[in-house]
């Protein structure tokens, strides 16, 4: 059985990235939780790495966040070297 992807490094960095973006936004948890209709635990969960997102949920806390739907797929997406 394949491993999970809330397991990889490739989620551990989306998260931080999505917890550095509304960090700089001087948002709090609660404040973000509140503009996507979430509880706020929602928001710890998965900033903890305890809980993964679905593609709309991942979209709306990017929109949340100022980022346009291909910014966040650029955001999630690994970088991959040449062809």
């Amino acid at each position: 059985m394949a491993a999970k992807t809330i397991y990889s490094a490739a989620h551990r960095k989306l998260v931080a990235r999505l917890r550095t973006l509304r960090e700089d936004a001087g948002l709090s948890q609660s404040d973000l939780a509140k503009v996507l209709g979430w509880p706020q635990q929602r928001l710890s969960a998965v900033e903890a790495g305890a809980r993964r997102l679905d593609v709309i949920e991942f979209l709306s806390l990017a929109e949340a966040l100022g980022l346009a739907p291909e910014e966040a797929i650029l955001l999630a997406a690994p970088r991959r070297r040449g062809p």
